[in-house]
């Protein structure tokens, strides 16, 4: 029987088998976080934050996040309600995160409701900046408005590897392969208040984008040249 990708049965076991596969090959990835120390306290011990990062760096923070992150409670993200958003969901829950459905065109305002609700709880949360359809690099006020509503602060996130292929989609999505050294960079952390509204807050979602676009270009060339195009 051939097996085609939209199939009920492939659908159903595709998330925990490319989980398995990114947990055996990440583990061959030996992984640095590249941040301030304050940054790092932050990260390690501090109050709960919003993570954030360009949708062609979603995976690698999926696996690496938690060996920095110490005991802390697990993340909360936002995924798309589509068929890929929802197979992302499946394996970013086996690997123990809390994911919660919603876009900006599909349930996004109810979701970050849900978002600040367990932030309250002690949650720190993850959005993805340019969302799940893009355009890419370009930041959405999602991550911003999180972070008025709970006055957490944004801590901006890019992925380095040393080997990787590049896909020619959309976001042009970068995937790690095996045996090769991964840099997460975090960038100093962004707050939004409660009167950064119209204009101001316009201001401040461009500022997110520089610092996101910035440590983008950082990832590039963090690594000598190893890349490949797919």
């Amino acid at each position: 029987m051939k097996l085609r990708w939209d199939h009920p049965l492939w659908r159903r076991r595709a998330p925990g088998l490319v989980r398995r596969l990114v947990q055996a090959y990440l583990l061959t990835c030996p992984c640095e976080l590249v941040a301030a120390p304050e940054v790092k306290k932050l990260i390690a011990s501090g109050p709960p934050v919003i993570y954030t990062s360009w949708h062609c760096h979603l995976l690698s923070p999926l696996f690496t996040a938690r060996q920095f992150r110490g005991a802390q409670l697990p993340m909360v993200l936002m995924a798309s309600p589509s068929r890929d958003g929802e197979f992302i969901a499946q394996v970013a829950r086996g690997l123990g995160f809390i994911v919660l459905s919603g876009s900006r065109r599909k349930g996004g305002v109810q979701t970050l409701r849900q978002m600040t609700d367990w932030f309250h709880r002690g949650y720190s949360c993850g959005m993805i900046a340019d969302g799940s359809r893009g355009p890419a690099r370009v930041a959405q006020k999602g991550p911003l408005y999180l972070a008025r509503e709970t006055q957490a602060a944004i801590l901006p996130v890019a992925v380095a590897a040393r080997r990787k292929l590049t896909f020619d989609t959309w976001d042009r999505f970068e995937l790690p392969l095996p045996l090769g050294r991964i840099a997460l960079l975090v960038g100093d952390p962004l707050r939004v208040w409660p009167e950064d509204r119209g204009p101001a807050l316009e201001h401040k979602r461009l500022e997110l984008e520089s610092r996101l676009n910035r440590l983008f270009r950082r990832s590039q060339s963090y690594y000598p040249a190893g890349g490949i195009f797919f």
